[in-house]
């Protein structure tokens, strides 16, 4: 007969918390802090394979097709990519057919085989951001107060400025350098920040999953004058890599 496992618990006390537990936040539900937002319509498929991709592991390729659209990023392992794609209802568990497939019509004109399925999975996009980053002691950060498309790879990077940004004003007033004022300098200025962030994907998100053959051609059309114009790539990376939004990593 086995024997029921021990449930372990302690009591931690602290002078502030800071809720960094994902989407479904605990804290941010216990501080009734509301999540204000919804969720795209498509779905999407995510897949690890292997497979002989004839443009190289040295960057990341996005093709806009009429059938959707599909990312092929390199992974350390030699032909080894990760998939993601945009489709009307992805499949639980996505098979590697579902993967050639999304390849063979929405991929380069050439033959191509995956050969090979590490994992795959399906998930749905939100576009959520949280009424208020502090209630009394409690604070959010991270994907616990701001959830967006990962098109432009947005997240990580805007949740590593909210901690930073965060720990140095919590530093400044527990070691008493600044009163509990202070604290209310990072909604003040992360908040914006995250809004400014859903507002960019989801204009990436729009334009990659357009249906209208229309605006399609228009998104084209505008894609290739941006790639000839240094000014307005320049924008676009410095959007896309976070460096215009410096203003909002001051105290």
């Amino acid at each position: 007969m086995a024997a029921t496992p021990e449930i372990c618990s302690s009591i931690i006390q602290a002078r502030y918390a800071v809720g960094a537990d994902g989407m479904n936040s605990l804290v941010r539900q216990a501080a009734g802090i509301g999540f204000a937002g919804g969720t795209y319509e498509e779905s999407f498929i995510l897949a690890d394979v292997d497979m002989q991709w004839p443009l190289g592991q040295s960057g990341v390729s996005l093709f806009l097709s009429p059938e959707g659209m599909v990312v092929v990023a390199p992974l350390p392992q030699e032909n080894r990519y990760r998939i993601v794609a945009a489709v009307d209802v992805a499949p639980e568990h996505p098979q590697i057919a579902d993967i050639q497939a999304l390849i063979n019509t929405r991929g380069p004109e050439s033959d191509i085989e995956v050969l090979s399925m590490i994992w795959s999975s399906r998930f749905r996009v939100h576009h959520r951001v949280a009424e208020h980053y502090r209630e009394g002691r409690l604070f959010l950060m991270g994907d616990a107060a701001h959830v967006h498309s990962p098109a432009g790879g947005q997240g990580m990077n805007t949740g590593l400025v909210d901690a930073c940004f965060l720990g140095r004003i919590l530093a400044d007033v527990i070691s008493g350098r600044c009163d509990e004022r202070h604290l209310d300098r990072y909604e003040f200025k992360r908040k914006p920040a995250a809004e400014e962030v859903l507002r960019i994907t989801g204009r990436l998100m729009g334009m990659a999953t357009m249906q209208n053959i229309v605006k399609r051609r228009a998104r084209n059309i505008v894609l290739r004058i941006m790639n000839r114009l240094p000014p307005l790539k320049r924008k676009l990376e410095m959007n896309l890599s976070g460096l215009s939004r410096k203003y909002a990593a001051k105290i």
